[in-house]
């Protein structure tokens, strides 16, 4: 399971269960105050209309991030980026006490451990691949 993202541009970014709360959390550290997000009015097969609903970030319901909410998130990650450091730290194992209080201090938006989690390398240059996404405008979370 994962957040899969689709943009105005048709252009795809994806982020796994464990990483998508986290790049939320250390933005919100950096100053985005998420607006929300809107699932759009649908019918089903049967035709019955269900009415535009506003819904949060946690779901996959093909709900849509505004544009100006998209820019703000990638403003806040474009700061975070100046403090994080490419230094080569492995994460804990899973299902260790270590992991678990880990995933603890993300879900409490812990600003030092979020970010040590996105301080590596591979993470940096993911949230910075991230960032060129959220430029581009709004787009939908499946």
């Amino acid at each position: 399971m994962g957040y899969d993202l689709n943009n105005c541009n048709d252009n795809y970014f994806r982020w796994n269960i464990w990483g998508f709360p986290p790049i939320r959390f250390l933005a919100e550290i950096y100053g985005w105050e998420p607006m929300g997000t809107i699932i759009e009015a649908w019918y089903d097969e049967d035709g019955k209309l269900y009415e535009e609903s506003e819904a949060w970030y946690d779901s996959n319901d093909g709900q849509t991030v505004c544009a100006e909410d998209s820019m703000n998130w990638a403003i806040a990650l474009e700061l975070a980026l100046k403090d994080l450091t490419h230094d080569g730290k492995k994460r804990s194992s899973l299902n260790t006490e270590a992991h678990k209080q880990l995933r603890q201090d993300i879900w409490n938006k812990d600003a030092d451990v979020l970010r040590d989690y996105f301080s590596n390398v591979d993470s940096v240059a993911y949230v910075k691949e991230f960032v060129v996404f959220l430029k581009e405008g709004s787009f939908t979370i499946y």
